[in-house]
């Protein structure tokens, strides 16, 4: 058996194929792990969700910022973009399907076998592996029921708390908690969160006093063992990351870039090249 973790798919179902083919996965033998954003902006978000329901047993996913977008537009909480590229599952009979799945993804998993952790954009530096499965949770709890998952999404989208804060309780600590889980980027030496820079490099960030998440990260422990944390959602880093138990997956498929591919037991990646979607932007 062999564990793979993949980055943002953004309904690019050609290249998810392509790169399923090239690593001969056996959805008998292997699993997959993806880092969210499974939809969204891509050209076919239906084969690629339907292909990932179907194989569920063995192809898992985290919530990304994306995929919380479109839960967000079927609670009428915001408006389907033409650029998310939606309407195929909007209007599809299978709807409350979609909408099942998604409700029922965590912000974080864990594999314990190979010692890993896998969420859509990061974890806060101040919390440890366990404070973001609780919080995790406490999100899963509330997706999961209609009426809370109604009453969170519409106040989801929020920039504030931008620093964590323990004593912080319902929705200013749930809202804080998927803007990490979903949408951070890069802090301040304050760890206060960013939401102002998606398209600059970290060089260009850096002049203005902003870093990488993971510059802040001490390492991952888990049961008094180390783990390594996976991650996507930001394109423009390209898969590059300065922390060897930190993996960054996301290489911009959507964006013309790459699909991109880790072997939780080679420690090596795998890509395959975009067959080119949208104009280069690295922004969510």
């Amino acid at each position: 058996m062999s564990i793979f973790c993949i980055g943002d798919l953004h309904g690019c179902y050609d290249e998810f194929q392509a790169l399923l083919e090239k690593i001969d996965f056996d959805e008998n033998r292997d699993e997959i792990y993806l880092t969210g954003d499974v939809i969204g902006r891509g050209p076919k978000p239906i084969e690629t969700l339907n292909f990932i329901i179907r194989y569920k047993h063995c192809i898992h996913s985290v919530l990304g910022n994306h995929d919380l977008n479109f839960l967000a537009v079927t609670q009428k909480v915001r408006c389907s973009r033409p650029k998310d590229n939606l309407d195929s599952l909007l209007n599809s009979p299978s709807l409350d399907e979609y909408i099942d799945y998604f409700c029922n993804l965590r912000l974080i998993k864990f594999c314990k076998d190979k010692r890993f952790a896998i969420c859509h954009a990061g974890i806060y530096p101040l919390w440890d592996l366990q404070t973001a499965k609780k919080l995790s949770r406490e999100i899963s709890a509330l997706l999961k029921d209609p009426l809370k998952r109604s009453l969170f999404l519409r106040n989801m989208y929020r920039d504030y708390p931008p620093v964590w804060n323990t004593e912080n309780q319902g929705m200013i600590r749930w809202r804080f908690s998927v803007n990490v889980f979903t949408r951070m980027r890069l802090l301040s030496k304050e760890l206060v969160m960013d939401y102002s820079h998606s398209n600059s490099s970290v060089e260009e960030a850096s002049e203005e006093g902003l870093y990488p998440w993971f510059a802040f990260m001490p390492p991952l422990v888990r049961h008094k063992k180390s783990y390594k944390l996976v991650f996507g959602h930001w394109a423009a880093l390209n898969g590059k990351c300065s922390r060897e138990d930190i993996i960054a997956l996301d290489t911009g498929c959507v964006w013309g870039g790459k699909l991109t591919a880790w072997n939780a037991d080679t420690n090596k990646l795998i890509s395959i090249d975009s067959k080119g979607h949208l104009k280069p932007n690295m922004s969510t």
